[in-house]
This record gives structure tokens, C-alpha cells and sequence, in this order.
């Protein structure tokens, strides 16, 4: 098993919208389980100008030009389970206490792993579906994002009707094992604490940019 591995986010028609370093934990049935914590860096899609894709309103952000531009991962430690074969992962995000602040649900498409061969970098491949949910320690759920996750319909580089009806369905499944208190939202791994010895993720000088590879699920 690798110790990390590339977490890439795409849109649909392939542009690399993020990517992020993260240190394996645990790879078994129940998913991928990597650690990000604070002070990771990676990159970011964001105008040539430097602005944020939410300053840019969405009809226009195909005028506009891009690139990918530093990142640093600030505010809460992440925790983040790539569950095979479902079109969503789960993140535990922690205070820099190591207080459980939320579960965050994030809605995309199935993971897609990758390797290049030992000693070189792995990764997970997926895309965004914008739709999000947020689980307070408490568990009384939200969405987030709703307006992104319409707005997207019908374009091209995002979903059609019948896609979305999808996306959203898959959060109804997961805000229903919120409710019922079902894994991840069980409390597994609330107790979870780093091993003090592991490195702040790097990302890799090269193959961090490969094509998007697809889920076959």
C-alpha cells in the first residue's frame, strides 16, 4: 500500500480542478481512508487574475481564462473515506483540538483510482457534483450548494436532468444512514488521531497533471 495518494477532482470534460496530496491510512472493504491535514499543499482552478471560481458568476466562466494556481489546506483537518463504488465520500473534519466539527458529505462521481507504479505517485480521480451535505455532530443534516448543483444542469461540462435526479437520490441514501445512525455516522473513527511521526502531504514534482481516469463502476 502506498502511503499517499493524489485526490484529483475533474470536470466533466476532463479540466483538473484540484488537486491534493493525502496520507493513507487504511485501505479495506469499507473504502480508501486518507489524512489531510492542515498545512497540505496542492493546487487550485482559479482565474489567470487570481480570483475564486464563486466570484466569477457561472454563465460567464467559460470567457474566462484559468489555471491552476498554490493552494494550502487551512481551518479543520480532514479525514476523507473514498467508498468504492458509491457516487459520494465522507470527510471528518476536525478542529486543530481534534473535536469532531462536522462529517462532510461530499456528492461526486464514484472514486477512480490509479497507480504508476512503485515509487511513483497514486492517486483518486472523481467529479464534483456540487450538491453537498453537511452533518453536524448532532447529525442534523443540511444541504449545501443546492443553487451550484442546479445551475450546472444542461451544461456540458456537467450533468443533464436524469444525471442530477441521480446525484441528488444518492443524497437522499446518505442523509437517510445519517438519520439512522448507520456507518460512517456511527461514530467510527471519531477518536482518530495522527500518527505524530507522518510528513505534511507533498505534492509529487511530476504525474500529478495525468488524464483523468474513469471509474468502471
Amino acid at each position: 500500500m502506498t502511503d499517499e495518494v493524489l485526490y484529483r477532482d475533474f470536470r466533466g470534460d476532463g479540466t483538473l480542478v484540484l488537486v491534493l496530496p493525502q496520507r493513507v491510512v487504511s485501505d479495506d472493504e469499507r473504502g480508501l481512508l486518507t489524512w489531510r491535514p492542515i498545512g497540505t499543499t496542492g493546487l487550485f482552478r482559479r482565474t489567470a487574475d487570481g480570483r475564486d471560481r464563486r466570484a466569477v458568476p457561472f454563465r460567464e466562466r467559460d470567457t474566462v481564462a484559468w489555471r491552476l494556481a498554490p493552494l494550502t489546506w487551512t481551518g479543520r483537518h480532514v479525514l476523507h473515506l473514498f467508498r468504492p463504488g458509491r457516487a459520494h465520500s465522507v470527510w471528518w473534519m476536525f478542529t486543530p483540538e481534534f473535536e469532531l466539527d462536522r462529517w462532510y458529505v461530499n456528492l461526486e462521481a464514484a472514486p477512480a483510482r490509479w497507480s504508476d507504479g512503485p515509487g511513483a505517485p497514486a492517486g483518486v480521480d472523481t467529479f464534483d457534483h456540487a450538491l453537498d451535505i453537511v452533518v453536524p455532530p448532532d447529525r442534523a443534516w443540511r444541504w449545501k450548494d443546492e443553487g451550484e448543483y442546479v445551475e450546472r444542469i444542461g451544461h456540458p461540462a456537467y450533468w443533464n436532468a436524469e444525471q442530477a435526479a441521480g446525484i441528488r437520490a444518492e443524497g437522499e441514501r446518505v442523509a437517510a444512514d445519517v438519520e439512522a445512525r448507520r456507518f460512517p455516522f456511527d461514530g467510527t473513527w471519531l477518536d482518530f488521531r495522527p500518527d505524530p511521526s507522518w510528513p505534511v502531504p507533498q505534492l509529487p514534482p511530476s504525474g500529478w497533471d495525468r488524464p483523468r481516469v474513469h471509474s468502471s463502476l
